[in-house]
């Protein structure tokens, strides 16, 4: 029998979880209101600092090198966040943001309703706030949104969200521009961090603790360095968009200023339905095989297939798109295409094809997205339901149901933080869990 193999990677979006608190609006003379998860300095930001008196203070913005998406789409409205919900609140304004750039009109998601997806308790798997604990309290991360709002909430569905390189300037700069708002990490734990410019505070930290999301909708390569406290070595911030009002709603983050991760979502109402087994790609649980890997998941429902959701672990990957009947005795539409970014993917069929019972099986050249095992976030607890008949996995002797107890492969999990880099291989039994293959319907 062939063997593949399953890669861990700890992926870096959840490293830190994101329970920043709302605060109410208040002036750069004034102490802010602590977030939850904040350390306040004592000393409260000033507008006349030894960093800031030098400043010029007429700077006004040139037209190079600069971008802001509220001059595009003035009709963007800023919400203010309820409890520790900051990364809702970015993602939200990251998606509709996305939307009006790629369709000309306006749409409002509301974070406390993707919340309420997120953390529902009538569901079979996904995230579950432990007892005592309230979800708008306990934070998140950027991909449990994704995780969970792929498989449709309301009128809409996610339908792409970009990993981005927090290293990368050029790429952040080119998603904001051509995508959307790009949600962000931040350190937001100490006013001395903090400047005033134009009504708005500016911001510059060196400590990588990041306890707050926002989201980036424009940029200013000229923006002096002199109007940080915290000094900076060039001109140039993100133009960031703040659910806490405490931060007067928007702000200057300095490029030398750390960032915990990017993450670009879109939505679409494109669909009328989706349907898919896995709870996410949850740690970027991958089966490899240099010579490509095929999963597929069976599923029963007419309809017309327009598009097929999945992840993609990997800078680059080229895909086949196969749909079979549900027994994959018969071949009845193919398709060649290529995840050209580390992230969530929908791609659509180039033909639309009327469907009952059939398979959707994908073959990975690099990797294959699975759902992984069940996790304990401390706070919250990520679970996983798999049952026989859904997903499938192609090995040399045929088609293998992924609860086949025994089917043999080679671990590798690779665990990756800031002073530490493992890789342990060895041969398992591995009773693996769902596939991350998403099918979608056309209105």
């Amino acid at each position: 029998m062939k063997k593949a193999t399953l890669l861990l990677l700890a992926l870096s979006i959840v490293i830190s979880l994101c329970s920043c608190g709302a605060k109410e609006a208040d002036t750069p003379n004034e102490d802010t209101t602590p977030s939850v998860t904040e350390e306040v300095s004592t000393e409260p930001a000033t507008a006349e600092t030894e960093a800031t008196t030098s400043a010029p203070k007429d700077y006004v913005h040139g037209e190079d090198g600069y971008f802001n998406l509220l001059e595009e789409y003035p009709d963007i409205r800023m919400k203010e966040q309820e409890g520790g919900t900051c990364w809702l609140f970015s993602a939200a304004n990251s998606m509709e943001t996305a939307y009006v750039m790629k369709n000309g009109s306006y749409i409002t998601v509301d974070p406390m309703e993707m919340l309420d997806r997120i953390y529902l308790d009538e569901k079979e798997e996904g995230f579950f706030p432990k007892e005592g604990f309230n979800g708008k309290n306990i934070g998140g991360w950027q991909w449990m949104v994704t995780e969970t709002l792929t498989n449709g909430f309301g009128d809409i569905t996610i339908d792409g969200s970009v990993i981005l390189d927090t290293d990368d300037r050029d790429a952040i700069k080119e998603a904001v521009k051509n995508r959307g708002g790009v949600a962000i990490g931040v350190n937001d734990t100490d006013n001395r961090y903090k400047g005033w410019h134009g009504g708005y505070y500016t911001l510059n930290y060196t400590r990588e603790e990041f306890n707050h999301d926002v989201t980036i909708i424009g940029y200013d390569d000229h923006f002096p360095k002199q109007y940080f406290n915290t000094p900076a070595s060039e001109d140039g911030a993100w133009i960031c968009y703040n659910s806490a009002f405490g931060s007067a709603g928007f702000f200057y983050v300095s490029y030398d200023a750390p960032l915990e991760y990017g993450i670009s979502h879109s939505v679409t109402d494109e669909y009328s339905e989706v349907l898919a087994y896995d709870a996410g790609n949850e740690q970027e649980i991958c089966i490899l095989d240099e010579n490509g890997v095929t999963t597929a998941n069976v599923f029963h429902k007419a309809g017309t297939l327009a598009a097929v959701g999945t992840y993609n672990d990997f800078d680059e990957q080229d895909i086949t798109i196969d749909i079979y009947s549900a027994d994959f005795s018969q071949l009845l539409y193919s398709q060649d295409a290529v995840l050209d970014y580390h992230g969530y993917h929908t791609v659509e069929l180039d033909t639309p094809q009327a469907v009952s019972d059939y398979a959707v099986a994908i073959t990975y050249s690099k990797g294959a997205p699975v759902e992984g095992e069940d996790i304990d976030y401390g706070d919250s607890d990520y679970k996983t339901v798999s049952e026989s008949g859904q997903s499938f996995i192609r090995l040399d002797d045929g088609w293998h149901d992924m609860t086949e107890k025994g089917i043999k492969v080679r671990l590798d999990t690779a665990f990756r933080t800031e002073d530490m880099n493992i890789t342990a291989e060895f041969g398992v039994d591995f009773d693996p869990n769902n596939c991350c293959i998403k099918a979608l319907y056309a209105k």
